[in-house]
């Protein structure tokens, strides 16, 4: 929780922060609470080890789940725990993760400290002014594949001094829309008081900017402001629709559907596209489940992430498999959740024509009814498996954030020149080797065989 902002102070801090000083010790502030993080979650490891999703479900588990009921399956919740706060806590995960990405590009796109000679016209007391151009030479037009053409050339400016309010001459490298010429008049900056030290032409935003600065132009920094809070938002967005989105089980309604059942595997299957089934190619989706065997056969319960040890966890204890049975147009998925014995919840979809099955051979009941009963005294926890994931990040990823951070560092806090963009390119790789090195342990599952379709279990799951 506290590596989440100090995450996006970061990028916030580079892009709207002015004033070098506090800009730096901001960016190395927060990059140090990043650090630290990363040193106790090692600390943490090495005093109780990896954690897996499993284990959040051992540490919440509060009795045995074999315990026998003397009079039939216990009732359910009247009220379910929501799945939001695991919905957003994924969605958080994935922003940040898109922040640390972009967070480099913005890094590059600047410097950490003013150019030479704006520093010295700012400690000067700079202006921008418009002035007069007394000579022009070397002048050059330019005609790039996008955008509109430009012009460079060398150029004599005449600079008024504060002083005396005669015109000192300055040559400066101009880029302009139109080709000057003695006369023509642009936009500097200079010291009245010390025109000696030079003048550097341009626009009258970015000029400000860098006597301000800011290690971002006006423009640039927009641009990326955009980029990043679509583009973090969209991908934000995406992992929480994919987690189920809005449609979840909380409170019962005339269309639920509840069944009992254990799980006997968990593994991945395919999901075969509406469009396919009418006669139409279309992708095919892989789906991590768990396997549950009830009196009508056996079903898939389908999660947001990997399962690999969920089965042994939950060994052979009771519980009851809870759905939504109303379907909309070229919806193949439904909120599920799965309700155990022992008192605890785990949320998740389940296969609309596995469902359907179900009903068929009449294996389900209403919640409330007679075949499953309802007890407003009854509560729930929930069991989310991705809670506490940065104490399951292995010694590799540790290692590259460490590095990412390290030259993050370096980059809001040093002018490496052309070497910025260098810099950049070898954070962006040690963050993708961190996710590498996350991933790469069950990069197996991508590519194993599914043998399955929608319509029965997968022959990829792992059963006892």
């Amino acid at each position: 929780m506290v590596g989440s902002p100090a995450l996006v102070a970061v990028p916030t801090i580079w892009m709207f922060c002015a004033d070098e000083q506090a800009r730096q010790w901001g960016i190395a502030a927060s990059l140090a609470v990043l650090l630290g993080c990363l040193a106790a979650v090692a600390l943490r490891q090495r005093g109780t080890g990896h954690r897996s999703g499993a284990d959040t479900f051992a540490e919440l588990r509060p009795v045995p789940g074999h315990t026998p009921h003397a009079s039939g399956p216990p009732t359910l919740p009247a009220r379910l725990p929501t799945r939001w706060p695991a919905q957003l806590r994924g969605a958080a995960a994935v922003f940040c993760c898109t922040t640390a990405f972009l967070g480099f590009v913005a890094l590059a796109a600047g410097d950490a400290e003013r150019p030479a000679p704006v520093d010295g016209i700012a400690a000067a007391g700079g202006v921008i002014q418009d002035v007069r151009v007394t000579s022009v030479r070397n002048s050059e037009r330019h005609n790039p594949s996008r955008g509109k053409d430009f012009y460079t050339a060398t150029s004599v400016v005449a600079l008024p001094e504060a002083r005396t309010g005669r015109s000192v001459p300055a040559t400066v490298s101009t880029h302009t829309p139109e080709p000057l010429r003695p006369g023509s008049e642009v936009t500097v900056l200079y010291a009245p008081s010390k025109p000696g030290l030079g003048a550097v032409q341009g626009k009258p935003g970015p000029l400000r900017a860098s006597l301000a600065g800011a290690p971002l132009a006006p423009g640039a920094r927009t641009a990326l402001l955009l980029i990043w809070l679509l583009g973090a938002g969209f991908l934000g967005g995406l992992q929480f629709l994919h987690s189920g989105g809005f449609r979840t089980l909380t409170r019962w309604t005339k269309h639920d559907r509840a069944v009992r059942g254990r799980c006997t595997g968990d593994g991945i299957s395919q999901l075969t596209p509406a469009t396919e089934q009418s006669g139409r190619k279309g992708a095919s989706s892989k789906l991590d489940q768990l396997v549950i065997a009830t009196d009508g056969g056996e079903v898939r319960f389908v999660l947001d992430g990997a399962t690999d040890g969920y089965a042994e966890q939950l060994g052979a204890e009771p519980l009851w498999l809870c759905w939504r049975a109303r379907q909309k147009a070229g919806q193949q998925l439904t909120p599920a959740v799965l309700v155990g014995d022992s008192g605890w919840a785990l949320h998740g979809q389940m296969v609309l024509t596995e469902a359907e099955r179900l009903a068929e051979h009449n294996e389900t009941a209403i919640p409330g009814g007679a075949g499953a009963p309802v007890a407003p005294q009854r509560q729930a926890r929930s069991w989310d498996p991705h809670a506490g994931w940065p104490l399951r990040a292995g010694r590799g990823a540790m290692i590259a954030a460490a590095l990412a951070l390290v030259l993050a560092g370096l980059l809001a806090t040093t002018s490496l020149g052309a070497a910025r963009w260098w810099a950049a390119a070898g954070g962006v790789l040690c963050l993708l080797g961190a996710v590498a090195a996350e991933t790469l342990s069950t990069a197996w599952r991508a590519t194993a065989p599914n043998g399955s379709s929608d319509q029965g279990p997968p022959s990829s799951a792992t059963t006892r």
